[in-house]
């Protein structure tokens, strides 16, 4: 059989680089809204399946730096497939889809992959797609309109009855006091201060899906090891995980993520920790739909799952 070559290290690098120019330019592709929009909603394929993890990063991004309000994406023959047609020069943008196969009899040894049964192993493999925007697309506006969120605040200075219903049947206590949010692994809480000391509603509720992303990560749950870890990079890590989990949450619920001002002091050991690990973004997305999921299912607002994003 002959060798499997792919351009997985390219692919890595280039989506990297982009989080690193946007990170830089004092830009967190997660927590902006874009072209009038109050919420970043989901980007969808399609078939209306949501992305998941790195791949809503870089369309969150696509979206942010081209003015996209649409959330639907299409590859060019599916849009041809649906009548429709890419405007003359539309650049795409990228997605990734990544898996594993099964190659090899064992004799060249295991360094690149994962030794199974009778010496065969599994390489991972990430393919590149280019899609494009229902908005740079001629011919499909009747079957692409733009969605409504799940949940929408009605007034941003009041709590939400349904959000409070959705957050409460997460299985972790939260208690109400003091000036800083923040959760304890060792008593499996999360402590908020109280509703009327944030700004808005809205301000509340991703605060309070953080937290809870962080909880995701306790021993009994996802296990995440730098959920405990005394380092500083893998604290500065943990960080970014639940702000990505808290943005997946916001943006499958409705509600405008909290650029919270104490998280200013985590972006030199962001960039850094992109600087030295190429994959590391893409770890951190796939632990921050690891804790998106755990907490959305709980929720009974969980997305559809995919194969696409396992980097």
């Amino acid at each position: 059989m002959g060798r499997i070559t792919d351009n997985r290290a390219d692919v890595y690098q280039e989506i990297t680089d982009q989080m690193i120019a946007m990170i830089e330019a004092g830009t967190r592709p997660w927590s902006k809204s874009w072209n009038g929009s109050n919420v970043p909603t989901i980007p969808l394929r399609s078939t209306g399946v949501p992305y998941r993890g790195i791949n809503v990063l870089t369309l969150w991004v696509a979206s942010m730096t081209k003015g996209f309000a649409s959330p639907h994406w299409l590859t060019f023959k599916q849009a041809l497939a649906l009548g429709g047609c890419v405007r003359k020069g539309e650049k795409g943008s990228t997605v990734v889809y990544a898996n594993k196969i099964v190659v090899g009899d064992g004799s060249h040894g295991e360094a690149n992959g994962e030794a199974g049964e009778g010496g065969r192993r599994q390489v991972a493999f990430l393919k590149r797609y280019t899609v494009f925007n229902a908005e740079q697309i001629d011919g499909i506006e009747a079957q692409y309109p733009t969605p409504a969120p799940i949940i929408t605040a009605t007034n941003p200075d009041d709590r939400d009855a349904e959000l409070d219903a959705l957050f409460g049947r997460v299985p972790v206590p939260v208690r109400h006091h003091g000036a800083q949010p923040y959760y304890r692994p060792s008593a499996d809480h999360v402590v908020m201060p109280h509703f009327a000391d944030f700004h808005t509603s809205d301000d509340y509720y991703s605060t309070l899906a953080h937290e809870l992303c962080h909880a995701s990560g306790h021993q009994d749950r996802l296990a995440r090891p730098t959920l405990l870890s005394t380092k500083r990079e893998d604290y500065a890590r943990e960080e970014l995980v639940a702000e990505l989990g808290a943005a997946f949450v916001s943006g499958a619920i409705g509600i405008k993520l909290h650029d919270r001002e104490d998280h200013a002091a985590y972006l030199s050991s962001w960039l850094a920790a992109l600087r030295n690990d190429k994959r590391c973004i893409f770890t951190a997305t796939r632990q921050a739909q690891d804790a998106a999921d755990w907490l959305l299912s709980h929720m009974g607002a969980e997305q559809a799952a995919s194969l696409e994003e396992a980097a």
